[in-house]
Parts: structure tokens; sequence; C-alpha cells
């Protein structure tokens, strides 16, 4: 597998709020990525982004390291609980902080393990699959649009225009618990991966992230190219990119974590 991460502060924001992490996992084909996209002011969503991730990343390694069976029950469980440790940890944050009591994020995570791979989120971060059928998202956005999308009371173009665009309905930090999606899929010959914050897929239009991803470059290449294209349309949001292929060339940088970092 090639991995590679790229995060950027875009064209508007004065600092950057999102965090990412990727690594390979001891074992053969192996490995783990999380993003996460922060938000609230004073440096808040920064904090929790780099919160979530490192809290995150802790307890999914933690647990695997004493693994014996690798049964969807066991990943689901491993994935949750990481979940509620990254969500614990902002929530006692905001706590401890009067500017941070709007501090929160997204987080989207993907864990592979040998041919399958979990998905687990919260919030409008994306993965989405590249494959011979194109590019589909794989993941559902927790958002107030996209519940009036699936309502019909809203259209996409609609949507697009939305003053409420970036209202979340799930998301680290704000309440005790949160509700993570979760999905395990097989992998396919032909499959490469992305997860990517929404300062990517609402500055650059899907032919476009389509088009890297079937590029033929490196994971590295291809992560640079999506957000080299995110900041030439003047990305108004940051921008995280981690792309996953199975067939490339070259291997990437195999470990990577970035947080509260500016272009």
């Amino acid at each position: 597998m090639d991995i590679f991460g790229v995060t950027d502060i875009g064209c508007v924001r004065k600092r950057n709020e999102d965090a990412i992490h990727w690594q390979a996992l001891p074992g053969e084909g192996r490995y783990l990525a999380v993003l996460a996209d922060g938000m609230g002011g004073y440096g808040g969503g920064a904090l929790a982004s780099k919160l979530a991730v490192e809290y995150f990343t802790k307890c999914v390694l933690s647990s695997l390291e004493f693994l014996t069976e690798y049964s969807n029950e066991n990943m689901l469980r491993i994935l949750s609980d990481a979940g509620s440790l990254a969500n614990n940890a902002v929530r006692q944050e905001r706590a401890n902080h009067p500017d941070y009591q709007k501090m929160g994020t997204t987080l989207i995570a993907m864990l592979v393990m040998d041919e399958e791979y979990w998905l687990m989120h919260a919030g409008d971060s994306r993965c989405y699959c590249a494959s011979g059928d194109g590019l589909q998202p794989m993941t559902r956005d927790h958002s107030l649009v996209q519940e009036l999308l699936d309502k019909g009371s809203i259209s996409e173009k609609e949507a697009e225009r939305a003053p409420f665009r970036n209202m979340l309905t799930r998301a680290i930090g704000p309440d005790n618990r949160v509700q993570f999606s979760f999905a395990k899929h097989h992998f396919q010959p032909d499959e490469s991966w992305l997860l990517c914050s929404d300062g990517l897929y609402n500055t650059l239009p899907g032919a476009v992230i389509d088009h890297w991803m079937h590029s033929g470059l490196s994971a590295q290449e291809t992560a640079a190219a999506l957000v080299r294209e995110s900041v030439r349309h003047n990305a108004q949001d940051n921008v995280s990119v981690i792309v996953l292929k199975q067939d490339a060339t070259s291997r990437s940088k195999q470990y990577g974590h970035i947080s509260a970092t500016g272009r």
C-alpha cells in the first residue's frame, strides 16, 4: 500500500485547524489513516482536531498491540473505544478553558487489515473510493444539508448555496457521546482511496478529484496535486487529504502526523 497525506491552510483562513495522521502498522498489509477538521474560535478548532487525532491514534495502536483475533466485532470495538476517548479528550479541554466552549472536530478514520478495511466517521469529512467505476463516496455527511437532501427538502444546487452548509449533526466535542458511522469493505484490485476535509470537495469538482485519483501518480504526488489544485482554485477553507493506493510504482513515506500547521 502506498499512503501519504497533505494539509494546507488554504487561501482565506488565518490558521489551519485540520489534523492528519497516517502510518503503516506492524504486520503486512496493515495501515491506519485519520483525518480531523476542527471548528471553534480562538484556536479551539486546531486544538480539537489535534487532540482527537492523537488520542484516537494512540488508543487504536494500543488496542491492536494485544489483539489476537481480527474479527469484525473486535475491530468495531477498537474504533468505537478510540472515538469515545477522542471525544472525552476534547470535552475535557472544553471544560477547562472558557475560550474553547465551542470547540469540536470532525473525525474520519480508515483501518486497513490485509484485504479488508473499516471506515468510521462523525461529521462531514469524507472517504472516496476511486476505481474503474469512477469516484464513489464511501461515507455520508452528518450535516443538516445532507438530512434536508435526504428528505427532498432542498436540491443539490440549493445545498451548494445554503448558508447553513457547514452545520453538522454529529461531531466530536459538543456532546457526551458521539454516534459514529461504521462500515466494513473488501478490497477490489483496482481501487484506491481518498480521505478529505470539506475544504477539498467544496473547492474542486468531483471530475477534477476523479482525474487526479486516476492519474497513475504515487500517493504523495496525488495528494500534493489535489491540495495544489484546491489552492489554485482559491480554497476558502483548510484543505486536507490522505491518499491510499494499492498499485503505485513508488512507495511514499509510510508515516506522517501533521496538526496546527499553515502553508
